[in-house]
């Protein structure tokens, strides 16, 4: 009997330690809802908040923190009211058509937390958007970019190895040549000329 009830707390034990594991950040990004295309390992930190609606890519390799937020549509100001409500309740249809705009995060881009981009922008490879950047404006590849509204602050690298990184799509290689090319990875590109 007393054997019975050990062997049951037991597995009542295991369950509810299998059963409680608590998920931490980063999370895997993935193709669902407004994102309609996800790239391999790409992640975000909690709270990515993704709404209106428009459309969202989201490229390979990219690293997105806490608090982003992806605003895929904006209120229409051209008209005596912006509210899509006051225009449903009172006339059961909108004054103008909404645009479906596609917003673009390209591959290995990097978000700090709290950022928010606005709709129909393009975020090309290899950008940095700093901590708490407002994104009015399409963001070029491996520019750094910050404030309200972003600016460019820098470019991660020169013009030559900015346009080499680019050629080399090393983003689309299959997991077997990018561990094959470990000295490209491992090569600092502002250092090792």
């Amino acid at each position: 009997m007393l054997k019975n009830i050990y062997s049951r707390l037991r597995v009542l034990l295991k369950f509810l330690i299998e059963n409680s594991k608590i998920n931490y950040p980063p999370f895997l990004i993935e193709k669902k809802g407004n994102i309609i295309k996800a790239g391999k390992e790409s992640y975000h930190n909690g709270n990515l908040i993704v709404k209106g609606t428009g459309e969202l890519e989201i490229g390979s390799y990219c690293a997105l923190g806490d608090g982003i937020k992806v605003i895929l549509s904006n209120h229409n100001y051209n008209f005596p009211s912006m509210q899509y409500t006051f225009y449903r309740k009172n006339f059961n249809e909108m004054p103008y058509k909404s645009k479906k705009l596609k917003t673009i995060i390209g591959n290995d881009v990097w978000i700090g937390d709290n950022v928010i981009i606005l709709p129909g922008l393009t975020i090309e490879t290899g950008a940095i958007l700093a901590a708490g950047a407002v994104v009015t404006k399409d963001v070029p590849p491996y520019a750094i970019v910050g404030g309200n509204p972003a600016k460019i602050l820098k470019y991660r690298f020169d013009e030559m190895t900015i346009k080499e990184l680019l050629e080399s799509r090393w983003w689309d290689w299959d997991e077997r040549k990018i561990i094959e090319n470990k000295a490209y990875f491992f090569k600092n590109w502002n250092n090792e000329k």
